[in-house]
């Protein structure tokens, strides 16, 4: 499942999620949340809208935003479709109103993948000129959660990657993963091992400098919270 709303849905996170599908040959749901706190907003008399073009204020309504949101949830059913098809995995599409943290914080219990988004999933993005990645993954028993690392290792692929590991015994073993055996160029893998007692420390100093974070949805609620708060990169949530 891909969930996005209006500040964080791009062609990219699709893409992700999409290939996140085929490499479990698995159907996919895309899910647009309606953002309840900014319709909210949106009809306060004192709330005005500045567009980015030509710095001009203008009122809003909660009607203007209502539309403004659903040509977002159109474009997003389009892509997915278009994508979704060219890989040749089935697919559906929803729209739900609520707040994306929610979505992360209660997993569908029949999703093996719960793909979040945020607001800076443009870090997803390949580029053309080499830099570094910044992938977290917080361990735990399940498989899934190499399958995950694959696909975006393979995404970050002629790129280096710093690959953070938090756990108990936080040691994986890098030479399994295919991403490292791409056609056209591996990976430059700079692992870091981190005890989970450190992890909070961590996100406090470099939360927001992640690429991408990998972790388990069935982490403790206070602790997904913090997590969740702490980072501002799309998450992977593993069932």
């Amino acid at each position: 499942m891909l969930a996005a709303d209006v500040s964080s849905y791009s062609i990219t996170m699709v893409s992700l999620a999409v290939e996140m599908a085929a490499s479990v040959q698995s159907g996919l749901r895309g899910l647009f949340i309606e953002d309840e706190d900014l319709l909210r907003v949106s009809d306060l008399p004192c709330t005005r809208e500045i567009t980015l073009t030509t710095a001009r204020e203008r009122p809003t309504s909660i009607n203007q935003m209502q539309r403004s949101l659903q040509a977002v949830a159109l474009q997003f059913k389009k892509n997915l479709q278009r994508e979704a098809q060219a890989s040749q995995i089935t697919w559906r599409f929803d729209t739900v109103r609520g707040r994306m943290r929610d979505i992360g914080l209660k997993p569908k219990l029949d999703v093996s993948y719960t793909i979040v988004g945020q607001s800076v999933s443009h870090r997803l993005q390949f580029d053309q000129a080499r830099r570094t990645r910044r992938v977290l993954l917080i361990l735990d028993d399940s498989p899934r959660q190499k399958i995950a690392l694959d696909v975006i290792l393979r995404r970050f692929r002629n790129e280096k990657v710093e690959l953070t590991v938090v756990g108990e015994d936080p040691d994986i073993d890098l030479s399994s993963l295919s991403a490292r055996q791409t056609v056209g160029g591996a990976n430059e893998i700079v692992l870091t091992r981190i005890h989970r007692n450190d992890l909070f420390d961590l996100l406090s100093r470099f939360g927001p400098k992640f690429d991408c974070a990998i972790l388990s949805q069935h982490e403790k609620a206070g602790e997904l919270t913090h997590i969740l708060n702490a980072l501002r990169c799309p998450i992977i949530l593993v069932a």
